[in-house]
C-alpha cells in the first residue's frame, strides 16, 4: 500500500510539471522522429528488474512498442532472517523453497497524450503492453550446520523444511547452486502505465513510467513451502516503477 502512495504522488507530481512548464520552445523546427528505444530500472512492489523497449510510429501520437523485462518476483509473505549465533552468516528467507524469476516478450502501443515542446517540459502518455510470461524457479540452496551449534561442519543442502529448521541453517549457499534444476512456469501477461519523459534533448529520452501489471500462470509457482502460507499463486499482480534513458531517431535516415 506504501509504494502504491508512492507512484500516485509521482504522477501527480509529474502531471503538475507538465501543466506549468513555461520555458523556451526548442529551437528549429520540429521534426517528428520515427523510431525510440530505451531501457532502464524496473522496480516494483515484489521486487525489481530491468527492460528495454523499441518502437516505431503508427501515427504523429502512436507507437508500436516491443520490448523485453526480466525480473526478480519475490513473494509478500518473505521475511529475512539470521543465524542468531554466528554474525558472519548470510541472510535467508526462512521457509522459502525457490527463487522466481520472470521474462517477458511483449508487444503493445504507446500513445502521446501531451507533446513536448519546451526543453524543460513534460511529455505525458501511456503504454499497454501483453505477451508471454515466462517464470523460471530455481531452488533456494542454504548451508545446514552439523551436529548443533556450535557447528563442526557446513553441508550445502537443497533446503527441506521438514528437516531444516531455524538452529540447523548457517546462512543462504552461492547462487550458482541449483542452475541444473530450473523449472519453467508458462503463462501471459498485461501490464498498463502513464509515462512522463522530461529530457531536454530534443532527441533525447530520459524519464519514468508508472504502472500496474499482471502475470498469470497455467500453475501454482512453489516460492514458499505450503506450510508457511495458505497456499502458493498463480497469479501475480503488482504497481511498478521505471526509471529509463533512451534516444529518438530515423532508422532510414
Amino acid at each position: 500500500m506504501q509504494m502504491y502512495r508512492l507512484f500516485i504522488f509521482i504522477s501527480l507530481v509529474f502531471v503538475s510539471v507538465a501543466a506549468g512548464a513555461q520555458d523556451e520552445l526548442f529551437d528549429g523546427p520540429v521534426v517528428i522522429t520515427r523510431n525510440l528505444n530505451y531501457g532502464g530500472i524496473h522496480l516494483h512492489t515484489n521486487g525489481f528488474g530491468a527492460f528495454f523497449n523499441y518502437g516505431w510510429n503508427k501515427g504523429a501520437y502512436k507507437m508500436y512498442m516491443v520490448g523485453i523485462d526480466g525480473l526478480v518476483m519475490k513473494h509478500e509473505k518473505e521475511v529475512r532472517s539470521f543465524n542468531p549465533i554466528y554474525d558472519d552468516s548470510k541472510s535467508y528467507v526462512y521457509g522459502k523453497t525457490n527463487n522466481l524469476y520472470i521474462f517477458r516478450p511483449s508487444f503493445g502501443i504507446k500513445k502521446i497524450l501531451t507533446e513536448k515542446l519546451r526543453a524543460s517540459g513534460v511529455q505525458v502518455g501511456y503504454i499497454a503492453q501483453i505477451g508471454p510470461s515466462l517464470g523460471v524457479a530455481k531452488p533456494v540452496y542454504l548451508e545446514i550446520g552439523y551436529p548443533s551449534i556450535p557447528y563442526e561442519y557446513l553441508s550445502v543442502e537443497k533446503y527441506d523444511p521438514t528437516k531444516h529448521y531455524f538452529d540447523d541453517i548457517y546462512g543462504r549457499a552461492s547462487g550458482l547452486n541449483g542452475l541444473g534444476e530450473l523449472k519453467l512456469y508458462p503463462g501471459a501477461f498485461a501490464k498498463f502505465a502513464f509515462t512522463f519523459e522530461y529530457s531536454n534533448e530534443k532527441y533525447g529520452l530520459k524519464g519514468m513510467e508508472v504502472g500496474a501489471a499482471a502475470d498469470f500462470y497455467s500453475r501454482r509457482v512453489p516460492i514458499m513451502a505450503e506450510n508457511f502460507i495458505d497456499k502458493n499463486k498463480q497469479l501475480f499482480f503488482n504497481f511498478y516503477l521505471n526509471l529509463f534513458i533512451g534516444s529518438k531517431f530515423n532508422k532510414n535516415g
